[in-house]
């Protein structure tokens, strides 16, 4: 590594981790007092709210650790353009683009530490983040930490789709139910308007339940029959607590389990939209390291006469907070269909990355 590279890296990773560190004090003082009250009236302790604030780490790293490497970049070349050092080394046959090359790797080295925390630490820790704040914190029940909305439950050869679980009574009000042949393909769908367990002799009992069973004749999947029961007995090997998985939102699963959540609601006709624009966030925010690197620099190395530290503070959280703002609106428009997954992930890149080039060329020329 060159000595300039290592002289540059040096200064923007030292003001990278004062940067990290000082966003991270503000959100966790601030977590802190919005928190502690409940804490202190459900006697909680310190310790849960301490433990809360622990498994929270890695979910406000990996949001934090882009603008701060937009904070290091602005004040560590605009540190060096006001002392002239910028100049020297132009003068010395280095551009701006050969400057720029360091300090962009060390951003994909931290993307890819990014992607590591939100899709291996993130899941695991925020999950337990939320039990604590439910049911320590705020003192509500557990069962509210519980998937009781929706539900997919796959065992074997049979996969389970359950809406609106009630854990009181052990009953179900929508299932959907698929047998699959040793070949995997569907065997039997059951259709039942009401599921309740019976725990004393551990047995199912649906109501209008609609039976379809199919077969496979020349490359076709058909229906061979057709029945509805009113009521009727089911063998379902897995009790109603075994169906009580915790919640997991979009953003709390990992890329295995998003695919896997995405595929069973595709063979089943459910929408997916959520958790297929979550797959693709999950896989381009890690490149908004290298892209806030790409948005300094051509401000950091303008004209820095006025303002020092405080104007780049500034304009780095003005750029910062722009491009978050365009990002989650762009992430709501492909919920909400007005953009395809892929569209509404990538489009906020291909903005801002193409304003940072044109920048970057407006200042080399």
């Amino acid at each position: 590594m060159r000595i300039y590279s290592r002289y540059l890296l040096k200064e923007m990773l030292t003001l990278f981790l004062l940067s990290l560190l000082t966003l991270l004090s503000i959100y966790f003082l601030v977590d802190f007092f919005a928190k502690v009250d409940n804490a202190l009236e459900n006697n909680a302790g310190f310790l849960a709210l301490f433990m809360f604030l622990i498994n929270q780490m890695p979910f406000v790293l990996g949001k934090f650790i882009p603008l701060a490497l937009l904070l290091a970049t602005m004040l560590s070349l605009g540190g060096l353009a006001q002392n002239n050092e910028v100049v020297a080394f132009q003068a010395g046959g280095l551009s701006l683009y050969r400057l720029a090359l360091p300090l962009v790797g060390a951003g994909l080295v931290l993307a890819g530490v990014t992607f590591y925390i939100n899709n291996n630490l993130v899941p695991i820790t925020s999950m337990r983040a939320d039990h604590l704040k439910t049911v320590a914190i705020k003192g509500d029940k557990e069962k509210n930490l519980y998937n009781l909305k929706s539900l997919w439950y796959s065992d074997k050869d049979v996969i389970y789709f359950f809406e609106d679980l009630d854990p009181v009574n052990e009953t179900i009000a929508k299932a959907l139910i698929y047998r699959f042949a040793e070949d995997r393909r569907l065997r039997q769908r059951l259709d039942i308007e009401g599921l309740s367990f019976h725990s004393a002799d551990r047995q199912w009992f649906g109501k209008s339940v609609r039976v379809r069973d199919f077969r496979f004749n020349d490359g076709f999947t058909d229906v061979d029959k057709f029945q509805q029961r009113e009521n009727m007995e089911l063998v379902i090997p897995a009790t109603f607590k075994d169906f009580l998985v915790p919640r997991k939102e979009p953003d709390r699963m990992t890329l295995t389990e998003l695919k896997s959540y995405i595929s069973k609601a595709k063979n089943a006709g459910f929408s997916h939209i959520e958790y297929s624009v979550e797959i693709f966030n999950r896989m381009f925010y890690p490149f908004s390291c290298p892209l806030m690197i790409l948005l300094a620099i051509p401000f950091s190395v303008g004209t820095r006469r006025h303002g020092g530290a405080a104007q780049g503070i500034a304009v780095s959280l003005f750029l910062g907070f722009s491009f978050w703002v365009v990002l989650s609106l762009s992430l709501a428009l492909g919920q909400g269909r007005l953009l395809g997954p892929f569209t509404a992930a990538i489009s906020p890149y291909i903005l801002y990355g193409t304003f940072a080039v044109f920048m970057l060329r407006q200042r080399v020329s």
